[in-house]
């Protein structure tokens, strides 16, 4: 049996590196203290730390491999992998020479320190958001990293915006500002943002600044939400593909007439859309760059479409009638408890062969928004969209229907509900029925809101 070479039996071989002697050194005074005392201190065993965790995906994936195996542009500072940040003496300890307990304790603490660095380079990585997804990013370089970066002192002057856009990287975001004359350097907020828990609360939109700051008073103002004005374009659920491309060109200044020729094929719809974007523009805030175009914008929110509901794993060949539904349930219902069981009346009718006698079908046809019900002379109007007339369910979408009205249409309640109707529109409570007698009661109740509120119906 191997003893080792401090044992209690058993010579070692003479040390054979500086190192080596020193904690022979160590050691055997730390044995001649032992024995004094009648006692050894040992310190007590700890795990490592896990290392931190970085998402394992394609785009995660090549940034690190350009970053470690790209060339290097002479001068420039890039953050090359793990092994970048390890000095000489932490490389003779991972190859097996003996390190003593102080200077494991010591390259414990550099190491933890360089992993901190490491945490904040990945977080300055992409600025998140609720946009779209983010543009791809290879290689990020870090100029001036090193301390001394050039930097203005105090909080400058005058005013200048900078747009931070969706996806942006703690570089890019640098070099906005840099740009704008509001920072010296790149490597100075790079500094800056490392040195603050807070650089991640920064979202996309527009800020107003000064002139000439200093890198940390840049970052103090950015997180100032007084200097903080949101670009994004909220597209509420239930709107339909017109009222969508009218609200995106009042705020983007692109003509309505650019959304309505934008090709199916370019935008990335499914197949179950059968190339209509009614029900694929789904609804949540984007950011949009000043200069988006309407193929791009309409391609950003059938991307949200497809991060949606693709979590859903709804089969391809329901997913079309999924939608259809959806939209339904998100015409019909005001309150989401009321969603999975408008749901099962569109089941139930469906499956028996009753017309579904929806007036949100007979608005969509008509492009009339603003009212409740439904004329005689409506109704009567012969077309696909008309559900007093036709069985089944409409051809396509009514409107572009939000994440829960999805839901209920995949998972409707439980129920032999064959009716319903909102009998208070202000509060949305609606009622339920199995039989048209029933319905007939409950039709009673809303006439009565109806009576009371003149106008409104």
């Amino acid at each position: 049996m191997n003893t080792p070479p401090d044992g209690p039996s058993g010579h070692a071989p003479g040390p054979r590196t500086r190192r080596e002697a020193r904690d022979a050194a160590r050691r055997a005074a730390a044995t001649a203290d032992t024995r004094a005392t009648g006692r050894q201190r040992r310190p007590a065993s700890r795990p490592a730390p896990p290392p931190p965790t970085v998402a394992d995906d394609d785009e995660t994936r090549e940034f690190v491999a350009a970053s470690v195996d790209g060339p290097r542009a002479d001068g420039e500072q890039e953050w090359t992998g793990i092994h970048d940040w390890l000095s000489e003496d932490d490389a003779e300890g991972r190859h097996g020479h003996h390190i003593s307990y102080e200077e494991q304790q010591r390259h414990r603490r550099r190491r933890a320190g360089r992993s901190c660095l490491l945490l904040v380079v990945l977080m300055l990585l992409v600025v998140g958001g609720a946009g779209y997804a983010a543009s791809r990013v290879g290689r990020i370089s870090l100029p001036g990293m090193e301390e001394g970066s050039p930097d203005y002192a105090g909080k400058g002057s005058g005013s200048v915006t900078i747009v931070v856009k969706e996806g942006d990287s703690g570089t890019a975001i640098a070099q906005s500002l840099l740009k704008a004359g509001v920072v010296k350097s790149t490597g100075a907020f790079v500094q800056a943002a490392g040195a603050s828990r807070d650089f991640g609360r920064i979202q996309p939109g527009s800020y107003t600044l000064h002139q000439k700051m200093s890198a940390r008073a840049a970052l103090a103002m950015m997180l100032d939400p007084s200097s903080f004005k949101s670009t994004g374009i909220t597209i509420p659920e239930g709107l339909w593909a017109g009222q969508i491309f009218t609200l995106l060109s009042k705020r983007t200044g692109v003509p309505v007439a650019d959304y309505q020729k934008v090709s199916a094929a370019s935008i990335g719809l499914p197949a179950a859309a059968k190339g209509n974007v009614e029900g694929y523009l789904f609804p949540s805030t984007y950011n949009f760059g000043k200069d988006a175009t309407a193929q791009q914008q309409l391609r950003a929110m059938v991307t949200e479409w497809h991060k949606k509901v693709e979590s859903l794993h709804i089969p391809q060949d329901k997913l079309h009638d999924v939608m259809v539904k959806a939209s339904l349930v998100e015409a019909e219902s005001r309150l989401a408890a009321d969603g999975p069981k408008v749901a099962r009346v569109i089941e139930n009718r469906v499956e028996q062969g009753m017309p579904l006698q929806l007036d949100s079908t007979i608005h969509y046809a008509e492009k009339k928004r603003g009212t409740i019900t439904t004329t005689d002379e409506e109704r009567a109007k012969k077309g696909p969209y008309n559900s007093y007339l036709n069985t089944g369910l409409p051809p396509t979408p009514i409107n572009s229907p939000g994440l829960a009205a999805i839901k209920s249409a995949l998972n409707p309640a439980k129920g032999g509900w064959l009716y319903f109707v909102t009998v208070d529109p202000e509060t949305g409570e609606t009622l339920f029925a199995d039989t048209y007698p029933e319905q007939q009661k409950n039709e009673q109740v809303f006439h009565a809101w109806c009576k009371k509120h003149s106008g409104k119906c």
